[in-house]
Parts: C-alpha cells; structure tokens; sequence
C-alpha cells in the first residue's frame, strides 16, 4: 500500500464516521476531496483504484442520483489497520531517537495545529 492510498483510506474512514448525509450511510466523493484538499479528479481516480482492489465499494446516493456513497470494504478496514500499526511503530521508533526537549517540541506543535483545525 502507498502512503497516498493510505491515506484515502483514512480520510474514508474519518468521513464514515462523520455519516452527515441525508441516508445516514457513508460519503460521496466530495467529501473525500474537501478531507484531503485534492482536486476531484485525483480522488477519483484513486477511489476507482481502491475499488478495483476491492478496498472500497461505491453504491448510490438515494437523495442525489448523481452522487454514489463510498465505503471501507472489511478488506480495507484490515489493510489500513495493518497500516496504522506500521506508522504507529515508525513514529515510535522515530521519538525514541529524539530528545525530550524534541518531543515536547512537537507534542506543542500538535496541539497548536489541532486548535486551529
């Protein structure tokens, strides 16, 4: 998996979760594109990539025929828990290298962009 593939997955999930749409069932496409600040296209192609890898389902929209609904597929949950776990270890294998003024330095960068987000 690729680290833009990874995180399409994240950011379907992020917006599963939310399920604001009027059917209460999944996103559209826009939605993924507004998470990620990428043009239409790009996600597009992407989200056919992960749907033809079985990663994600598409369904439509019973509101906006123009629309279709994206989904993690069990597939995809798997793929991108199995990533999450690779970056958690990365990330702690990174911080262990670092000093404590580092990590303190970047735990205070966090909070900082999280407040403005």
């Amino acid at each position: 998996m690729t680290h833009s593939e990874y995180e399409y997955l994240r950011a379907i999930k992020d917006q599963e979760s939310k399920k604001t749409d009027k059917d209460n069932h999944g996103q559209h496409l826009q939605d993924v594109v507004d998470e990620m600040g990428v043009r239409k296209a790009s996600a597009s192609a992407m989200v056919l990539k992960l749907e033809e890898r079985g990663l994600v389902e598409r369904f439509p929209c019973q509101y906006d025929a123009r629309a279709q609904h994206i989904v993690l597929t069990e597939q995809g949950q798997m793929l991108l828990s199995s990533g999450e776990e690779i970056y958690e270890a990365a990330a702690n294998a990174l911080i262990e290298e670092l000093s404590e003024d580092d990590v303190r330095a970047i735990d205070i960068a966090v909070r900082q962009h999280r407040k403005s987000v």
